[in-house]
């Protein structure tokens, strides 16, 4: 798997904050923090992306927990889908990359929005398997259920390979 990137989405304050010190959050965290490290290590690039439309404030920016290092590319939309009126399709598409793997939050907006927005690009999507936060825990289920997923085990086997 070589030309694959990680899209980290909404992962803000003013989101998934509210969740903090819960074993739930700090899974999520934990998957999503071992999966942007594992990828910068393969020199595979990482999107940490914000959504905001509800404001730019302290609230809008990422969560603390999350590491952002200096090559992450950062960027800001105002949609649910990661790809409208951003130059992300066009960035994507000049380091020849042709899979994301998505992780973030909410499985119910912007992340699926973004799975969708990637597949009408031509882009192949994942979602990435204990990386995801959902407004209802059920969604996750269906998630699991309905939509490719791959694990952080798998990832390192196909980035490694």
């Amino acid at each position: 798997m070589k030309h694959v990137a990680l899209l980290i989405i909404d992962v803000q304050q003013a989101f998934v904050g509210h969740q903090q010190h819960t074993t739930l959050y700090e899974n999520t965290m934990a998957y999503i923090n071992a999966t942007s490290k594992m990828f910068r290590q393969f020199k595979h690039p990482v999107y940490v992306i914000r959504d905001l439309e509800e404001g730019e404030g302290e609230d809008y920016q990422v969560v603390n927990d999350l590491v952002v290092n200096d090559i992450d590319i950062k960027m800001d939309k105002y949609y649910n889908n990661s790809f409208w009126k951003t130059s992300l399709e066009e960035d994507l598409k000049k380091k020849g990359i042709d899979t994301v793997i998505l992780c973030g939050n909410a499985l119910e907006y912007c992340v699926t929005a973004t799975y969708f927005g990637a597949l009408e690009r031509g882009f192949k999507a994942l979602f990435l398997q204990q990386g995801i936060f959902a407004v209802d825990l059920k969604s996750v289920d269906i998630l699991y259920a309905t939509r490719p997923l791959i694990s952080f085990t798998a990832l390192s086997t196909l980035l490694n390979a």
